[in-house]
C-alpha cells in the first residue's frame, strides 16, 4: 500500500489547503501502478527513463565503475541509508548523478551537478522509502556517456511516516561531521522536509509539503556540488560527500526551501 488506506487519501484531499498537496495526491493514481503486486515492478523508470535520457544507450555493468548499497529490508523507511559509489575514472569525469526511487510517489529523489575538477568518489544520503521498489542512480560523464546502477529495497510508509517529535536546534540550522582526514564531510539541515503525504497524529489534518528544494556545496569560488532535491530525501536532511583526498576548505553550504524560499547557510573551516 502506499503511504495509506485509499479513503484516507480522500480526506487529506479534503483537508489540503496546499496546491501541491493536491496536485500530489491526483498523481496517485498514476504513480501506484502495480501497487498490489507481491514482487517489485519498474515504477515510473521507463517514462522518466526517455524524458531525462531519450534512447540514449546506459551502461548498468561493473560495480568497480559505479554501485548503489542500500539496505535489502530498511529498519526505518522514513531515513534509509542509500550510499552512491563512483570509480575513479568515473568520479573524474563526472558531471551530474540523478537518484530515483522508483515507486515513491515522487520518485525523482536529487540531481546532483557534479565539478569533476574537485572529484567526489562517494555520496551518502537518507531518504524515504514508501514499498518494495528499485533505488537507482543514473551517472552522467562530461563527454556524455551513461552509467546506472541500481538496488532492491523492500520497506513500507516511509512517505506518510508523521514528523518526528524530536526537538532541539532551530529550523535550517547546519551542522558538520567532518571525518579525522578531512576526506568526507557530512552535512546535516534541520528541517522536517514534509512530504505531503503525512498526516498529523493530533488533528487529522494533512501537513502542507514544507522541503529543502536546492542545495549548494562551494570550496571557496568553485563549486563541489549543486543539488536540487525534493520530499523523497529524509526528515533533517543528511548528505555527505567523501573523496580519495582532502576535500578543500572552506565549505559552505546554502540550502533553499518550499514554500518559504528560506535560505540557509553555513561554513565549516577546520
Amino acid at each position: 500500500m502506499i503511504c495509506m488506506r485509499r479513503g484516507t487519501w480522500r480526506g487529506a484531499a479534503r483537508r489540503a489547503k496546499s496546491p501541491t498537496v493536491v496536485l500530489s495526491l491526483l498523481a496517485l493514481p498514476l504513480l501506484a501502478l502495480g501497487d498490489t503486486q507481491q514482487t517489485p515492478n519498474m515504477g515510473v523508470w521507463p517514462t522518466l527513463r526517455p524524458h531525462f535520457y531519450g534512447t540514449r544507450s546506459i551502461s548498468e555493468i561493473g560495480d568497480a565503475v559505479m554501485s548503489v548499497d542500500a539496505p535489502a529490508s530498511t529498519p526505518d523507511p522514513s531515513a534509509t541509508p542509500v550510499t552512491i559509489h563512483f570509480g575513479e575514472e568515473l568520479a573524474a569525469t563526472l558531471k551530474q548523478v540523478r537518484v530515483i526511487i522508483d515507486n515513491n510517489p515522487s520518485p525523482l529523489v536529487a540531481t546532483f551537478d557534479m565539478n569533476p575538477t574537485l572529484p567526489v568518489d562517494q555520496i551518502d544520503l537518507r531518504v524515504r522509502i514508501d514499498r518494495f521498489t528499485s533505488v537507482r542512480a543514473i551517472a552522467e560523464t562530461t563527454g556524455g556517456h551513461l552509467e546506472m546502477r541500481s538496488t532492491w529495497v523492500n520497506a513500507s510508509g516511509g512517505c506518510s511516516t508523521p514528523p518526528s517529535a524530536a526537538s532541539g536546534g532551530a529550523l535550517g540550522e547546519i551542522r558538520f561531521r567532518p571525518s579525522s582526514g578531512g576526506k568526507a564531510l557530512q552535512v546535516s539541515i534541520r528541517h522536517p522536509n514534509n512530504s505531503g503525504f503525512q498526516i498529523d497524529p493530533r488533528t487529522g489534518d494533512a501537513i502542507a509539503p514544507h522541503f529543502i528544494s536546492h542545495i549548494t556545496l562551494r570550496a571557496g569560488e568553485k563549486t563541489l556540488l549543486a543539488a536540487d532535491t525534493g520530499i523523497s530525501l529524509s526528515e533533517n536532511p543528511t548528505l555527505r560527500i567523501a573523496a580519495t583526498t582532502p576535500l578543500p576548505s572552506p565549505v559552505t553550504v546554502e540550502a533553499t526551501d518550499i514554500p518559504t524560499q528560506a535560505l540557509y547557510t553555513a561554513t565549516w573551516n577546520p
